[in-house]
């Protein structure tokens, strides 16, 4: 989730190793919580908030790639379990592959992270309102929107 919210690997692993140090201390408080991947999720999604809004008000880091338009995604070869037998295959399966990035892009901030929590990350939607403290009805409507949206790009076949 890191590394989709951040669109950079290493500033995905920046901060998902600075939540791991922050949270070394708190072994304790963590053996105590029942669904602790969603719990872990919320302590990602903060830092990126919070790395994020020190950026924006900090001239100084607006050179910083953290964030940059860039995305390393289409990059990335495609998985080992994704190959086919056919060749026509991996080649429609990027090509879907290229095609919902261009469409996630189309969303706004807000509606990708519900989209990709939901999903993509499989979590419901009571639990992306915990993670990403906003009232159910608020996630739903984000979701509703999100998809409608994505259809209407991946339809039209403007990518």
């Amino acid at each position: 989730m890191a590394y989709r919210w951040t669109r950079s690997e290493a500033d995905a692993e920046d901060i998902v190793q600075d939540v791991l140090i922050r949270l070394a201390d708190r072994v304790d408080e963590m053996l105590q919580i029942e669904q602790l991947r969603p719990w872990l999720i919320k302590c990602v999604y903060r830092r990126f908030v919070d790395l994020y809004r020190s950026q924006e008000s900090n001239p100084l880091q607006a050179e910083s790639s953290l964030f940059g338009i860039s995305s390393e995604m289409d990059d990335e070869a495609p998985s080992l379990a994704s190959l086919q037998a056919d060749p026509r295959d991996d080649y429609a399966q990027l090509d879907d592959r290229e095609a919902l990035l261009k469409a996630l892009e189309t969303l706004d901030d807000d509606q990708r992270d519900v989209v990709l929590l939901h999903d993509a990350e499989g979590y419901s939607a009571s639990e992306v309102a915990e993670i990403l403290e906003e009232n159910i009805g608020t996630v739903k409507s984000r979701l509703h929107r999100a998809r409608n949206k994505l259809k209407i790009f991946l339809e039209a076949g403007t990518f």
